[in-house]
Parts: structure tokens; C-alpha cells; sequence
């Protein structure tokens, strides 16, 4: 489609124990899309942990839509929860 983007072939990342624990908690679940990181990009000390992952979304949809996002996840007593997906792309 004009004016789309085509988003590239991208390979899931590797996460930091702490941080693949809260992404597993916070997208096992999720209906509508999927998510596989393709970078870490670090941590903040909050309330908690944030930590920012780059991510593509897989839209379930006919055909499956792609966007790259910039997925923010809090862990606070072992429970993780998402602050935001951001679109990038």
C-alpha cells in the first residue's frame, strides 16, 4: 500500500532475566497483537523498575499489520504491569 511502511525482517533480542520475566507476564495474555522485542533499551528506578523495550506488533488482523513500538513495563513487588506502547513506526 502507498505510503506505508514496509518494516523490516527483524530478529527477537535477548532480555535480561528480570526483564524477560515482566514482558512474559505482561504480553502472555494480550489479544489483538502480538510483540516480539528487538532491543532492550534500559531501565529507570521509579516506583519500582521500568524498563523500555523496542518492540514489532503484529496486529491480528487480515492482513496482519506491523508497526515498530516503544513498550514501557513496571515491576513493582513482582508484579508487572504495561505503562505505555508507543508507535514509532
Amino acid at each position: 500500500m502507498v505510503g506505508t511502511w514496509k518494516i523490516a525482517n527483524m530478529e527477537p533480542c535477548g532480555l535480561p532475566e528480570a526483564v524477560a520475566t515482566a514482558f512474559s507476564q505482561v504480553t502472555t495474555n494480550m489479544v489483538g497483537a502480538r510483540y516480539i522485542p528487538v532491543l532492550y533499551c534500559g531501565e529507570q528506578l521509579v516506583n519500582g523498575m521500568n524498563y523500555m523495550i523496542i518492540c514489532k506488533q503484529i496486529l491480528v488482523t487480515n492482513p496482519p499489520v506491523e508497526h515498530i513500538v516503544a513498550m514501557v513495563i513496571n515491576c513493582n513487588n513482582n508484579v508487572s504491569s504495561i505503562i505505555s506502547i508507543e508507535q514509532i513506526v
